[in-house]
């Protein structure tokens, strides 16, 4: 065997094919999605389902519109020449329905005269405790759940439902055989 023929067959064995899934995040490296990563593995669903905290919806039946810059993410991976097997809108809209109530327990109530000693005994002290806690509180309830809420609302759009971000997924050929699910752009409303 000549030494050229060797030297091809090393170049040969050294060539790297790279999965479209790697297309991919190389795409979203250039173009800064920073949101773009990898969601999950398996075919396409047909129907709506849920899967760990997740309502996972094909595109065809998603009945909200889907934002444009994520459809022009698609339409760049699309021309990349990305063979995309599906799309899935991954929601993760929590549940509004309320908590069961738990059952009251049972407390059998103190006398009149009891509580009205206690309360005349404590009248005093109890209200200037009680106006120095309230001012603490109310500080401490505005520094703790408003400024955050005020913040985030400034850089989401305000929006009063902040739990509900869907997610833009693609099933691409992970190289193997298989099918990758990857996040190519999530949302706020």
């Amino acid at each position: 065997m000549s030494a050229q023929l060797l030297t091809q067959q090393i170049r040969w064995q050294d060539l790297r094919v790279r999965s479209e899934v790697d297309i991919v995040f190389e795409i979203a490296q250039k173009a800064g999605w920073n949101d773009c990563e990898i969601f999950g593995y398996g075919t396409m669903i047909t129907q709506p389902q849920e899967s760990m905290s997740w309502v996972l919806i094909p595109a065809d039946l998603y009945k909200d519109s889907i934002p444009a810059e994520g459809v022009g993410r698609i339409h760049q991976i699309i021309n990349a020449g990305i063979r995309i097997q599906g799309i899935i809108i991954a929601d993760d809209e929590h549940r509004t329905e309320s908590p069961p109530i738990p059952p009251k327990p049972k407390v059998s109530l103190p006398s009149v005269t009891e509580i009205f000693s206690v309360i005349r005994s404590a009248l005093l002290g109890l209200i200037c405790f009680v106006a120095v806690i309230a001012l603490v509180s109310l500080f401490a309830v505005l520094i703790k759940f408003l400024v955050p809420m005020i913040i985030i609302g400034l850089l989401f759009g305000g929006g009063t439902n902040m739990t509900y971000d869907p997610k833009l997924v693609i099933l691409v050929d992970d190289g193997d055989g298989g099918t990758v699910w990857v996040s190519v752009f999530t949302w706020y409303n």
